[in-house]
């Protein structure tokens, strides 16, 4: 299969790249001395240069002028009461722009609501308050504000009064318009948004007297919607979990029918992508050592349509788990803004039956050689079957740690059950509470421990192991890929053809769309739960009083097909699909025998959105991974291999710009490389040679142009400066500066001295001279006189010529600029490098004289070659450090989200941190998180903040990093990166083009940080 242009299918080492620019605390700078051991001059260390500091403090809310209005509607029903504030606007606040849902009420209590109905641009701003029938007197407050000033975007409080209650009319429409006022700003908060939003949109209407009366649609305002929500998204459950709830949820919360067609089409009818396997065991025989690869024992315990990784050690397994949780979850939750903790590890762990705390020192390698991990879905973040095949060595110290950890869950979790049953032969003994939490099931056969929290995963196993069922050893496309790159490793992953035919295969994706559309039943009763507590201030008593509200209808209370759903206040939902927290897995739900026309349609246009991405053929996925060091520092090198790629692919498309050259590079001490081997037959060779042309003339060109190109970035303090002047998510803005900003000299001086730089290879030295000739003899002739060209000093006898701006330029605003920013190029008969900065060009020269740049690689080497490593405290590792906690602190809008509706929802979570991370889990599946890694969420009246970042409104920016926090154990962890990619050509049986993408990473990673 080809791979798609939407950079998510199994793309996580690329994902990393873009990531993971960090330290090496080990990295040494050159020492001072004349001469090296071979005679060859010895550049002095660089002074280490001063930083600027972060502005620390909190970004004022802006106290704007008081508003004085009227009151021009009120009424009430039985438990509230409504009114109209009309407060007039002039002058310069006609541009602020209100925040509609968060209204300041004096005096307020829970429940008390109130909407802006227009954002901006008015003469007068109209605020509708629902407020206990127990408040009386005018109503005061103050209203939330943002604009466009000199220093840039300002957040203001906009203080209102409201003399007295008089001349106010009785309108007793002025409840219908504050439902309506209420469902429209939710409806329509982009900024904020979340499915329980959808679904608090729709659902308000259950204050009005009609309710859900389909006769009330008109009347009410809710006329013309329609379900949105599109059953072919739900077949890629792997993306855009979010938005689909939020459709699910608009459906939900104006509890409109799902319209669940008659299901009378036979699954087998639906066709799957038409993929075609390759000819493997053609492919092996063809390779230099048919037989080389290193067999995998424990995949013939493997069914073949699981994926599978497998550990020589499990203290390696935990290892790798351990890492997960300390940096590749921060990552994820950054990159995809959703901060928020589903609890995989604990969840997982429960559902074994194990511990990891103390697991790798009681299951050392004289208990537990080899440990496998496998599962048959690759949903892991919703619930997925997980089975872990220990081959054991102690069988009775194994069964009594167990044992140990099951009375451990025990203790925690009430109504553990245990119970046998036999398969083929085999007991399999199964632990389970009545919630689900705990689902252990085990068995033994031979040497081979089986633990999984799957009943149907468990059998499937075992037929693997008494070869009832296909099993992943026996696969071509294994012994391939293990001849194909020989070699032990400790750890080792695979993803077949025949798992990922089953992932996109209509079985499975028909059972996640149905479980996703479950999950929307079974998140509707919480949300229902926690509206009441917006609406009338508290958690409802019990689910009768919840459906006395009308905000839970009692039909709800079950899936389409009339399976139950349970549900207790504060307790969540639960059905034979799961709960929110932990949905049942695939592979346990009953198998898709019919599907109505609505699924058959959806899932053809799966099938060719697929085959438009993917193509032909299934593309095997094999990782290793090798890690040396113990304890603290170590490395860990990750190597993956997709094959074949077919010459018609994106990815043939990338070795046609680049080429088929291969380039050996050196490892840097500091700083940041890339480097692209640029073969004689690459299209971007043959583009900027044909370009320049045009520009130049036909005496210029790439001619000269040889094996590779480089950009790369010194490790100086040039980065900090400039991103401290531009960015503001870690630290207060800068005061805009006044007059024009091209005018500033001292910027121009920082952008001259940037220290990023390019190089390239030369093969044609004089054709080089040639052409900057003809670009100099351009530029004379288009701007005579506007640039200065020349040498302008010698660096350990190399000529350093300088283009830059002449003072004498027409249209220049300040003539010291000429002097602030310049080109500077340097060469060598092997290469040729520029630079904005002369300190960097001068690092580059050296690097140049020291043998130090790329070479022309052989095959199998690298095509492109990426490398980032600073120190701690450094200029990139402090520049990365504001850059990802400035993308946390961007992606805190959905989590205080979340938590402002959980707070809200039931205030009485409010003061006790524990029952409000129960109760995130129980309703929403997932605990919201700070971005510094807490659950320490706090509620005010512009919303949900947190005590060490403050608001959004108000800001508060505090020393990086900041302790524990996610991006500090990120920072720490992570001491450098190296990455290679190439395609390697594949044996002629593949086709005469056929391509493997070769990827492998070198990820050097430091001592944990201690707790703070």
């Amino acid at each position: 299969m080809n791979p798609p242009r939407r950079p998510r299918r199994w793309s996580l080492p690329f994902a990393l790249t873009a990531g993971l620019l960090a330290c090496n605390p080990g990295s040494k700078s050159d020492t001072g001395g004349a001469v090296d051991a071979k005679g060859q001059p010895v550049v002095a260390a660089r002074p280490l240069e001063p930083l600027p500091p972060l502005r620390v403090g909190t970004r004022a809310l802006m106290e704007a002028k008081q508003l004085t209005g009227k009151v021009a509607a009120i009424t009430s029903d039985a438990t509230h009461q409504y009114l109209e504030l009309v407060l007039p606007i002039s002058g310069d606040d006609m541009s602020l722009e209100f925040d509609q849902t968060h209204v300041e009420l004096a005096g307020a209590v829970p429940g008390d609501l109130a909407v802006v109905t227009e954002r901006m641009g008015g003469a007068e701003a109209k605020v509708l308050v629902r407020r206990a029938l127990s408040q009386q007197g005018a109503p005061s407050g103050a209203l939330f504000a943002e604009r466009w000033a000199e220093r840039g975007r300002e957040h203001l409080r906009v203080p209102f009064t409201v003399p007295d209650l008089g001349g106010a009319a009785d309108d007793k429409q002025l409840k219908q318009r504050w439902v309506e006022a209420f469902s429209a700003v939710f409806t329509n908060s982009w900024r904020e948004s979340h499915p329980w939003n959808s679904f608090a949109a729709g659902r308000v209407r259950a204050l009005l007297p009609e309710g859900f009366k389909a006769d009330a649609g008109a009347a009410g305002g809710f006329a013309g919607r329609a379900p949105r929500t599109d059953l072919s998204q739900l077949m890629d459950t792997t993306t855009g979990v979010m938005s689909m709830q939020e459709a699910l949820q608009h459906d939900r919360g104006l509890r409109l029918d799902r319209n669940e067609q008659a299901r009378t089409i036979a699954v087998a009818e639906l066709a799957g992508p038409p993929l075609v396997a390759h000819p493997f065991p053609a492919m092996q025989a063809a390779l230099p050592k048919p037989d080389g690869g290193t067999a995998e024992p424990l995949a013939s315990a493997v069914p073949a349509e699981f994926w599978y990784a497998r550990f020589d050690d499990i203290r390696m397994m935990l290892r790798v788990l351990d890492e997960a949780d300390a940096w590749i979850t921060p990552i994820v939750q950054i990159s995809q803004s959703n901060p928020e903790d589903r609890h995989l590890s604990e969840r997982y762990q429960a559902q074994l039956g194990l511990k990891r705390t103390g697991l790798a020192k009681l299951f050392g390698h004289t208990v537990v050689g080899q440990v496998a991990i496998t599962g048959s879905d690759p949903y892991l973040r919703e619930g997925s079957d997980v089975t872990l095949i220990f081959s054991i060595k102690q069988q009775a110290v194994f069964d009594g740690e167990l044992a140990k950890h099951l009375d451990a869950h025990k203790a925690e979790v009430p109504g553990i059950i245990t119970a046998t049953r036999v398969h083929h032969g085999v007991t399999i003994t199964e632990n389970r509470d009545p919630t689900g939490a705990v689902t252990q099931q085990r068995a033994q056969v031979g040497e081979l421990a089986l633990v999984s929290n799957s009943p149907r995963a468990i059998e499937r196993v075992l037929d693997a192991i008494q070869s009832r069922t296909a099993r992943l050893g026996d696969e071509p496309d294994l012994k391939y890929m293990l001849a194909r790159d020989p070699g032990a490793h400790p750890g080792f992953a695979f993803l077949s053809d025949k798992f990922i035919g089953a992932v996109v295969g209509p079985q499975q994706k028909l059972q996640a769309a149905r479980r996703q559309q479950a999950l929307a039943d079974l998140l509707t009763p919480g949300y229902a739960a926690l509206l009441h507590g917006w609406l009338f201030g508290q958690a409802p008593a019990s689910s009768e009083a919840l459906i006395a509200s009308g905000l839970l209808g009692v039909e709800e209370l079950k899936h389409p097909d009339g399976t139950p759903i349970a549900f207790a206040p504060g307790r969540g939902a639960s059905s034979m699909w799961g709960r929110p927290s932990a949905l049942t897995p695939l592979i346990d739900l009953p198998a898709v025998t019919k599907v109505s026309e609505a699924e058959q349609s959806a899932y053809q246009n799966f099938v060719t959105g697929y085959q438009q991405y993917w193509r032909q053929f299934i593309d095997p996925v094999a990782m290793r991974l090798d890690v040396e060091g113990e304890g603290g520092a170590a490395k860990a090198t990750l190597d993956v291999r997709i094959l074949p790629l077919i010459s018609a692919t994106d990815y043939s498309e990338i070795e046609r710009i680049v080429g088929t050259t291969r380039a050996q590079v050196s490892v840097i001490d500091s700083g940041l490389q890339a480097v692209w081997a640029v073969g004689k037959d690459a299209g971007l060779r043959s583009d900027l040679d044909g370009m320049m042309g045009m520009m130049v003339g036909k005496e210029a060109g790439l001619g000269w142009l040889g094996d590779w190109v480089m950009l790369g970035i010194e490790d100086r303090a040039t980065l900090v400066e400039l991103l401290s002047r531009f960015d503001d998510k870690v630290q207060l803005a800068l005061p805009k500066p006044t007059g024009n900003e091209f005018d500033d000299v001292e910027l121009w001086r920082k952008v001259g001295k940037f220290p990023m730089f390019a190089a390239a290879a030369i093969n044609n030295p004089a054709m080089l001279v040639a052409t900057l000739a003809a670009i100099r003899t351009k530029v004379d002739g288009v701007a005579p006189g506007w640039v200065e060209w020349g040498e302008f000093k010698k660096y350990r006898d190399l000529p350093i010529v300088r283009v830059g701006m002449s003072k004498t330029m027409p249209m220049l605003p300040n003539r010291e600029i000429a002097d602030a920013v310049a080109l500077y190029y340097v060469q060598t008969g092997q290469a040729i490098a520029l630079s904005l900065d002369l300190p960097t060009l001068e690092a580059v020269a050296d690097r140049m004289l020291g043998g130090k740049l790329p070479k022309a690689g052989e095959q199998g080497e690298a095509q492109f070659v990426f490398e980032a490593h600073s120190a701690v405290g450094a200029p990139l590792w402090t520049s990365l450090l504001w850059a990802i906690q400035g993308q946390a602190n961007d992606a805190q809008a959905s989590a205080r989200r979340s938590a402002e509706i959980l707070l809200r929802g039931d205030p009485s979570v409010q003061s006790d941190p524990k029952a409000f991370t129960q109760l995130a889990v129980n309703y929403l599946g997932f605990v919201p998180v700070t971005a510094h890694g807490t659950t320490a969420f706090i509620l005010g009246p512009s919303g949900a903040g947190d005590p060490v970042l403050g608001t959004t409104l108000a800001p508060t920016h505090v020393p990086l990093p900041i302790p524990g926090s996610p991006v500090e154990q990120l920072m720490q962890r992570l001491t450098g990166l190296r990455g290679e990619v190439s395609f390697d050509k594949e044996p002629a049986p593949a086709g005469a083009d056929a391509r493997s993408l070769h990827t492998r990473f070198m990820v050097s990673l430091g001592a944990a940080p201690t707790a703070p």
